[in-house]
């Protein structure tokens, strides 16, 4: 059985490899994926807090991991897909999960990192990903609802959003108190 999956695997591989290279590499999705993400890169780049450059460096990384494992969940349980991908041996690098999601999360809790504002922001934040984002990723066929909503997308964005806070908050704290003594 094993070995079957993996011959399997590997026509499936080969499929997408082909796909890539004759009908995404270069094209106009492709293209939108690679501006999309560097302006979020950018973005990140220009108003990141110098002063906290290891921290939010951190926060970003912690958001893109979580992003990654819950995007990689969904595509195994065929809850939605992505028909253009930047590269084709990994999803990381599509247009939702490489930056527009991590980046937004780390601004918002750059800015508002007391909980009060951090909980109204990154709910703006995730209604904003999740019912203009999504419909014009539709429209543009960079990513398809399978078997998902919008409404499920704004609520993962924003229980991945608090997650993550949670996760950076308590390492801050540990890192506050190792730091006094």
């Amino acid at each position: 059985m094993f070995e079957m999956i993996k011959m399997m695997q590997q026509v499936l591989n080969e499929k997408e490899f082909s796909y890539w290279v004759h009908q995404d590499f270069f094209s106009f999705q492709w293209w939108l994926i690679v501006v999309i993400n560097a302006l979020f890169l950018l973005l990140f780049y220009f108003f990141i807090d110098r002063q906290r450059l290891f921290f939010m460096l951190l926060f970003f990384f912690i958001s893109f991991d979580l992003v990654g494992l819950v995007d990689e969940f969904g595509k195994f349980f065929n809850l939605w897909c992505y028909p253009h991908q930047m590269l084709p041996f990994t999803d990381r690098f599509n247009t939702i999960d490489f930056a527009i999601i991590p980046v937004s999360i780390a601004l918002v809790y750059q800015f508002f990192s007391k909980w009060k504002f951090f909980f109204i922001a990154h709910a703006v934040n995730s209604a904003i990903i999740a019912f203009i984002g999504i419909p014009l990723f539709r429209a543009l066929h960079l990513y398809e609802l399978l078997n998902w909503t919008i409404f499920y997308s704004f609520l993962t964005v924003f229980i991945i959003g608090l997650v993550v806070k949670i996760i950076s908050d308590w390492m801050a704290d540990k890192n506050r108190r190792y730091s006094v003594s």
